[in-house]
């Protein structure tokens, strides 16, 4: 039975109820008495329907859940995110996705998701200019959010399923190509005799490009290396260790290293504190890279004194930050240029794709192997040839003599 009470004379009457045996709540109810005790009998009656069955208690709390505002919800995911430990950079942009599109389409609570309002925003933003890859990551990024919804038991579907993601190859705003081996070794050494760039000298930043050339490690990767990240001791066994609060995949990788680079790394890191960095990366270190492309190609293209032979070396896209085709040289393009050295010297897709830390082969074969027209050319000639040895005897005419 339950009990009416005030806490003080004239204020708010109180409800104090059973839930279940030896649990009791107690409810705020009005200054009316009689309101009040209709309300009590109200919540004596739900308490015996949900124990006898009849109100279903996991729809009634769906219900309560979708009632609730949109950014309570993304607060409490907020924290599931922290909890697996992202990093900053990708909470902030995995929240600043879920906002937009909910500001966009004007979603404030879950029963508000309505994939064809994200549908006609996915239209408006194509519209105006916006990139395939950036409208995917956006979509990524709230596909994820009303997906946690769903598997929280916060919604009763996923409404998002049904939004599919742009073709991105066929909007690509940004094509990176891998630079030839040559280009590498002409970058090294203009970098190596290059002036100081914000903090980083010229044998930092060449030793900086040859390791991201010759291991993958990506720029988050490579500003976070210590000397305790190298095991130097035996050349031929090299590694480097990525800690699992840089990598990708939030789990420790232990990257090989070629034996001559380890010998270089080993003479660099010995007089280095044990725990301090060893590269301080610019914010920007595509216009690092660019400087450092640009000096190599003036210094390439003065080489030679023919004034015919510069003017056609300026013509091409050697050492180019940007070629003909209209695709670009930056930092992440050094991964780029290590996963496709690895498929021209004939490495198996399986390998490569353990090198290069990937979740599928499909990512890098597709989006990180580059082929020149070479490569092509030089792989039709390996077919054998099809011309007969002897030309072929001429077709005489039937005269019937």
């Amino acid at each position: 039975m339950a009990s009416i009470y005030r806490r003080k004379k004239g204020g708010t009457f109180y409800i104090t109820y059973h839930v279940r045996p030896r649990q009791r709540r107690t409810v705020k109810g009005c200054k009316d008495k009689a309101a009040t005790e209709a309300l009590a009998r109200k919540l004596e009656a739900d308490v015996m329907l949900r124990r006898e069955g009849v109100i279903d208690v996991r729809a009634e709390k769906l219900a309560q859940w979708e009632s609730l505002p949109l950014k309570d919800h993304l607060a409490d995911f907020e924290n599931a995110m922290r909890a697996r430990s992202v990093t900053t950079k990708h909470l902030a942009a995995t929240l600043g996705c879920i906002r937009m599109v909910s500001d966009a389409c004007g979603f404030q609570r879950p029963l508000d998701l309505d994939p064809a309002r994200v549908s006609a925003y996915v239209a408006d933003v194509r519209r105006k200019g916006t990139g395939a890859r950036t409208i995917n990551a956006r979509l990524t990024a709230f596909k994820a959010f009303t997906r946690w919804l769903f598997r929280t038991e916060r919604m009763r579907t996923d409404p998002m399923m049904q939004v599919a993601k742009l073709n991105a190859r066929t909007d690509r705003r940004r094509e990176r190509r891998a630079l030839a081996d040559d280009e590498v070794v002409r970058l090294l050494q203009a970098a190596e005799r290059g002036h100081v760039f914000r903090k980083l000298t010229g044998p930092d930043r060449a030793l900086l490009y040859r390791l991201a050339v010759e291991t993958g490690l990506r720029k988050g990767e490579l500003a976070s290396l210590t000397p305790e990240s190298f095991g130097l001791r035996d050349p031929e066994a090299a590694v480097v260790t990525v800690a699992a609060a840089y990598s990708k995949h939030r789990r420790d990788d232990v990257v090989p290293m070629r034996a001559d680079l380890a010998q270089v790394m080993a003479a660099y890191v010995a007089d280095k504190a044990a725990d301090g960095r060893l590269f301080r990366l610019p914010d920007k270190p595509a216009d690092m890279l660019k400087a450092d492309l640009r000096q190599a190609r003036a210094w390439w293209i003065r080489e030679v004194r023919d004034p015919a032979e510069r003017r056609r070396r300026r013509a091409l896209s050697f050492l180019a930050s940007r070629d003909a085709s209209g695709r670009v040289v930056d930092f992440h393009a050094l991964r780029h240029t290590f996963i496709t050295r690895l498929a021209r010297s004939g490495v198996t897709p399986a390998v490569a794709k353990s090198l290069a830390r990937h979740s599928t082969i499909v990512l890098t074969m597709d989006h990180y192997t580059h082929t020149l027209i070479e490569d092509e050319r030089a792989a039709l000639d390996r077919l054998p040839t099809l011309r007969p040895s002897a030309p072929a005897p001429a077709l005489v005419s039937a005269t019937g003599t």
